[in-house]
């Protein structure tokens, strides 16, 4: 058995202010959650006690991973890499969850201390079949998924396996994962959209900061085994990007098979195929699949001032630009 490499990144609990702003929301967390590495990514105290282990994974040079921050297309993104990796098989697509399908290798850590199961899910549905602990059992080729950075990532992950990283607009991103820790009961339903985004731009939310995040796939973009897209590249052009993704996984399809993928693809065809059934369509895991659309929740002249300085700040010192939706 090959001996493990250190994982090489402090690891320190938040603040004692930041923690208890952090468990006034995240509820059933008792342990202080941490900062991470030189970015201070944030999370539970779970991931602390196996990132190493994670780090550790094997890596085999016919995995295809999907990565991406939180909210930013990822669902969209494995759907098309799975069915493109797999000679379209849309019967197996579905009627396999992409639970089975894809290896969600992080998501154990995430469990709250004071509960004895999986971090709550809407509408019952399972995130996982599979994660770290049991990846090495799994047969090939796996499909894995994490939200986790590059930098906490198996080191030999790049240079061994195809790997997809999708970025969307940070301001989109935010409203999704305000409706995302809703739906998995993270946050009480009570939590107003104004104080999600005081902690999102504290990062102090699960994967956060966003840019930091972002910008380590960003600068790897030209490496041979990663491929970086925009969420917004999606829905300007998908069948380029079903172009761009057989390429880059060495597959030929039709003009025909193409187009039968974008329809499986649509936002009414993922969303008609959603186990989750809330009433309240904006809890729903496919709410309504559009960028751009942030300004409807950053409701006042001053909220939407506020976004757009949080961007720009942070796009000051880097070439990375979200494409606009056309």
């Amino acid at each position: 058995m090959a001996k493990k490499i250190q994982f090489p990144y402090e690891i320190k609990q938040l603040t004692p202010a930041e923690d208890e702003l952090a468990k006034k929301y995240y509820k059933d967390y008792t342990r202080p959650f941490l900062r991470i590495g030189p970015s201070g990514y944030f999370g539970m105290a779970g991931l602390g006690d196996h990132i190493q282990d994670i780090y550790n994974m094997e890596v085999r040079p016919d995995d295809v991973w999907v990565t991406s921050f939180s909210r930013s297309g990822t669902t969209w993104l494995q759907e098309l890499v799975w069915l493109v990796a797999n000679d379209l098989d849309f019967d197996r697509a579905v009627k396999e969850p992409r639970s089975v399908r894809y290896n969600y290798i992080e998501y154990p850590t995430q469990i709250a201390e004071v509960k004895r199961d999986e971090p709550p899910r809407a509408g019952g549905r399972k995130a996982t079949e599979n994660d770290f602990r049991d990846a090495h059992a799994l047969p090939s080729p796996r499909f894995i998924k994490s939200h986790l950075p590059l930098c906490h990532l198996p080191p030999q992950l790049l240079d061994t396996a195809k790997v997809f990283y999708i970025a969307r607009d940070p301001r989109d991103v935010a409203v999704s994962f305000f409706f995302m820790h809703k739906m998995f009961r993270y946050f009480d339903e009570g939590v107003q959209f104004t104080d999600f985004w005081q902690l999102f731009k504290k990062d102090l939310l699960l994967h956060t900061p966003i840019f930091a995040h972002i910008e380590e796939a960003w600068q790897r973009r030209n490496h041979p085994n990663l491929m970086f897209l925009f969420y917004e590249e999606m829905q300007n052009d998908l069948l380029g990007v079903i172009d761009r993704v057989c390429k880059f996984l060495n597959k030929d399809y039709s003009q025909e098979q193409k187009m039968k993928l974008a329809e499986h693809l649509s936002f009414d065809s993922m969303a008609s195929r959603d186990t989750n059934k809330a009433q309240n369509t904006e809890l729903k895991f496919y709410r309504k699949g559009k960028a751009g659309k942030w300004m409807e929740y950053f409701d006042t002249p001053e909220l939407v001032r506020d976004a757009n300085d949080y961007v720009d700040k942070h796009l000051m010192n880097t070439d990375l630009r979200f494409p606009t939706v056309e």
